[in-house]
């Protein structure tokens, strides 16, 4: 492989990283209360759902900074998700909790326990309150890596800090797909995601298999678009025929009427209806579609990505980029 191709390769590997960071990070913030349910009972039984959990991304930030100021070894966040949560509690009271997402599965010189502790250690020292820690682990790392275990001991002391550890690519098949619980659905999805990763047709096969369980569920309309937006997402499929055919599945859809068209398009209703366009539903869609990819370029989503989603031509594109309103069809 030569100098340009690498580089190139270098950047698509880094833009389907951050998306599928990003794909973790939506579905765990927008389903919260559902992923406690089926990843650490104990804390979902005392939760207050009648509250909204508070995300608290500037303590991150703060953290983040620490880390990299003091530390000439901190930890590649490129390879992890972190999302510090305050949950409240039917007590009244407000419960902290870290979330470690593990995403890349290699492992390698970093020592995840250690970070485990270190993030809570650190989080505890300048907040002066208690964190209950979390890692959701998307494809298998070494196995003392994934332990949930972190010890440490020498000349009389010992430490020991021992975290639920949950692994996406493990589970009960059947009792997931048949699962009335969202997080279950897309925990089946990243688990086939990893499964078949060599595979296009197969994870296409999984994708229509999870199409078919949105049919039969009640849950609104907002809560089946994110799912098969976070299902399209996580098996990124880059077989251009097996794109296609999944693309057919969503128009034949359509034409019957089912919620089930483009996702694109869908959120361009929602995003017309809300402006005010009143030129009529197409021109509506039209809209929101081009507001959704402007959204996208400001999220810094890959332009690969955007035309694969969007189904625009890169003249369409940079068009919307130079802040023109061009005809998509």
């Amino acid at each position: 492989m030569n100098d340009d191709m690498h580089a190139e390769q270098t950047i698509t590997n880094e833009d389907n990283r951050r998306s599928e960071d990003e794909l973790w990070k939506e579905l765990i913030s927008g389903s919260f209360h559902d992923m406690l349910r089926s990843v650490l009972p104990e804390m979902a039984r005392v939760a207050d759902t009648s509250k909204p959990v508070r995300f608290l991304e500037t303590e991150l930030r703060r953290l983040a900074r620490f880390t990299r100021r003091y530390s000439s070894s901190h930890p590649d966040s490129r390879k992890f998700v972190d999302i510090l949560a305050e949950v409240p509690l039917v007590s009244g009271e407000n419960a902290w909790i870290l979330l470690h997402v593990e995403i890349q599965g290699r492992g390698g010189k970093e020592n995840f326990p250690l970070r485990m502790h270190r993030y809570r250690c650190l989080l505890e020292g300048r907040y002066n309150r208690p964190v209950a820690g979390l890692a959701i682990l998307v494809q298998p790392i070494p196995a003392d890596q994934a332990e949930g275990i972190y010890c440490w001991e020498g000349y009389g002391s010992r430490v020991l800090y021992e975290y639920p550890v949950f692994k996406i690519y493990e589970g009960d098949e059947e009792a997931l797909q048949k699962s009335e619980n969202p997080f279950d659905l897309a925990h089946y999805a990243g688990m086939q995601a990893w499964k078949q990763r060599g595979s296009d047709t197969r994870k296409l096969d999984y994708m229509k298999l999870l199409l078919a369980e949105l049919d039969k569920r009640g849950w609104s309309h907002e809560e089946k678009m994110a799912l098969l937006w976070f299902i399209e997402g996580i098996m990124h499929i880059e077989d251009d025929s097996a794109w296609n055919e999944w693309e057919e599945e969503l128009e034949k859809r359509k034409e019957t009427g089912d919620m089930y068209v483009s996702l694109m398009e869908r959120k361009g209703i929602k995003k017309g209806v809300e402006q005010g366009i009143q030129q009529g539903i197409q021109q509506g869609i039209q809209q929101g579609k081009i507001e959704m990819i402007r959204e996208m370029l400001d999220a810094g989503e890959s332009e690969d990505r955007i035309l694969r989603y969007a189904r625009i031509t890169p003249e369409q594109l940079e068009r919307i980029r130079r802040g023109e309103q061009p005809t998509l069809h």
